[in-house]
């Protein structure tokens, strides 16, 4: 008896695993990657975030089981920013920034990657060029009113770069809905992969100002 329950215990913890989910990461359960704890993108056959952002519903949050969304803590994406769990040696604090650990906390120091690179707790190295757009531990959004901030300041309709994205594979979307400014992310497609800040398009050729 004490054997079968170890082995379901053992179970549980894969499961819970492999469906807790990174965050920008596509989840091969759900074919999505949490880009906050309570927001998502669909991704493309080759594992790319694109397109919207959706907000979970119910104040749900965001998972990489199948169902997307979940009201189980222990199944919670992008959980891990900005916090020392006794056995590492940093933490990110924001998708380029990072601060050293000193036991489960966090060191008031923050340092920042280098241009064009993201924070990943997994690399030992702290900072890495971002995988097609993607690969940092903490999210880029917090919650659609960054976006609609983002927008509120513009006041104008059309594509603007993503300012969170020195790779330039995302652009934001602006769009007046009722009174309020707001927008979407969207991701560029492979065949023009890169956004322009100079024609607001995507384009084949990567600008000289893109990483």
């Amino acid at each position: 008896m004490l054997r079968e329950l170890l082995c379901l215990g053992i179970l549980l913890a894969i499961l819970v695993g492999f469906s807790h989910g990174e965050c920008n990461a596509c989840s091969v359960d759900s074919k999505t990657a949490c880009v906050s704890r309570n927001q998502y993108q669909n991704c493309t056959l080759d594992n790319i975030p694109t397109g919207p952002i959706y907000t979970c519903p119910n104040k749900t949050n965001c998972t990489g089981s199948v169902e997307r969304c979940t009201s189980n803590e222990t199944l919670f994406s992008c959980n891990d920013c900005n916090k020392c769990d006794g056995t590492q040696n940093f933490t990110c604090t924001s998708p380029s920034t990072f601060a050293l650990c000193d036991g489960v906390s966090v060191v008031n120091i923050e340092y920042s990657c280098s241009l064009g690179q993201v924070c990943n707790i997994n690399n030992r190295n702290y900072c890495a060029p971002p995988l097609n757009g993607t690969g940092a531990t903490c999210p880029y959004y917090n919650s659609t009113t960054v976006i609609g901030d983002f927008c509120n300041t513009k006041s104008s309709m059309g594509r603007y770069p993503d300012p969170s994205d020195s790779s330039c594979l995302r652009y934001i979307y602006c769009f007046r809905k009722g009174s309020t400014w707001t927008g979407n992310t969207w991701q560029c497609p492979l065949a023009k992969p890169y956004f322009s800040s100079i024609t607001f398009n995507c384009v084949t050729t990567k600008p000289s100002n893109c990483v």
